[in-house]
């Protein structure tokens, strides 16, 4: 096994497999904006030359092309969303892993746990039969959602630029074939393999917990010293915004049809939120065991070293001298006594678990921003200001 090879600087979650190898041929590799442009130009770009070829792009149906807050969200919105998150992902995994691993681990454990971990995680980001599975599993949805009725001709009872009426029966269009054959498949795939590389990281996470990680209990992040990874997590976080625009720009088509559904939409958007929170933050509970007992010994260290400096302190206060003699002769150290108490009382907030609130919001609010379209189309301007401006007061 190369060491060089298998170091975390060289470690990619996005790198391996055909589909990567296909990227570097055609030298598209870190060059995102193209990505979005060769995206767009294979799944958005047909459907608005056929649709205005078949005269649905901007009419000529109830539901037109142009019209599909649905259609247009998951290709002008996530999609681009899930190929431009590359750089930062990639980024982040190698920043939180080349930390771990040299600030928190000693040689040997960095050779034996990190080495063979990304190893291991190599191997499955690099696997063409994973590949070739999440392609099939992609074919077999696109199969069964088309058998099953749900890339049908109409969209909740509206005609839409997907159906052809040519042979008098609703079928889908050459439009509705491209979307559901080609556009949706591509977007799914690319979903899916985000997910994939996601399970990789956690499982990653996981071997890492296991190790012997020299936490710190005084560092200032309040945890431990592993308040980075949060950074990592942060980033995984827009897959799921990917997630939120796609499920935004359906819900909004059906708050267009059922103005009465908001309340079944609001518990919907907040419950994928809250699903999506719980998925981002669960790998950092494995490290919760080792943050307990990181915290248990430094306050008992710490409590040791306490009694100590006080009982000094005590010694040393409670003479016969003047105060301004022990202070000149440096017999008396007041700071030190407080310094320690503040050490101690930093120790107290340490985090079991290494997130902060502030973090936890921040993702949470960076999930909701594409739901905030649907609130402008329930609430007018003025009452969507006066319910804002209602909370803060």
């Amino acid at each position: 096994m190369d060491n060089n090879n298998h170091s975390s600087e060289n470690f990619s979650l996005s790198e391996g497999g055909p589909f990567h190898n296909a990227m570097v041929k055609m030298r598209l590799t870190d060059k995102q904006g193209i990505l979005v442009l060769v995206g767009l130009c294979i799944t958005w770009l047909p459907l608005v030359i056929i649709t205005l070829i078949e005269g649905t792009l901007y009419s000529g149906t109830p539901l037109s092309f142009l019209k599909d807050v649905a259609m247009q969200a998951r290709l002008l919105v996530a999609l681009p969303i899930l190929i431009m998150i590359k750089p930062a992902i990639d980024r982040k995994v190698v920043e939180v892993t080349k930390y771990l691993s040299e600030a928190l681990m000693s040689p040997d454990e960095r050779y034996d746990i990190v080495t063979r971990a990304i190893y291991r995680a190599k191997k499955l980001t690099s696997s063409a039969l994973t590949e070739i599975i999440l392609v099939l599993i992609v074919i077999g949805l696109t199969i069964s959602l088309v058998k099953g009725g749900v890339y049908s001709a109409l969209e909740g009872g509206t005609m839409s630029w997907m159906a052809s009426n040519k042979t008098g029966n609703q079928s889908l269009s050459f439009a509705g074939d491209w979307a559901v054959f080609i556009s949706i498949p591509v977007f799914s795939f690319l979903g899916i393999r985000w997910i994939w590389r996601y399970l990789i990281w956690t499982l990653l996470l996981l071997r890492l917990s296991k190790s012997r990680l020299n936490l710190l209990p005084t560092h200032p992040d309040r945890a431990g010293g592993l308040g980075i990874i949060i950074l990592a997590q942060k980033s995984f976080n827009m897959i799921f915004v990917a997630g939120s625009a796609l499920i935004s720009g359906q819900l909004m088509a059906q708050l267009t049809k059922h103005p009465d559904s908001f309340n079944s939409i609001r518990n919907l958007g907040l419950a994928y939120i809250v699903l999506c929170l719980i998925l981002v933050l669960f790998p950092l509970v494995f490290f919760m065991g080792k943050l307990v007992k990181t915290k248990q010994q430094g306050i008992l260290h710490l409590s040791k070293l306490g009694a100590i400096l006080s009982h000094k302190f005590e010694w040393e206060w409670v003479n016969d001298l003047p105060n301004e003699r022990r202070i000149s002769e440096k017999q008396v150290d007041p700071s030190m006594v407080y310094d320690y108490a503040g050490i101690y009382e930093s120790l107290q907030q340490l985090r079991i678990i290494p997130v902060a609130i502030r973090d936890i919001i921040g993702m949470a609010l960076t999930l909701f921003v594409p739901f905030i379209p649907i609130l402008f189309i329930h609430f007018s301007v003025a009452e969507l200001l006066k319910k804002i401006l209602g909370m803060l007061m």
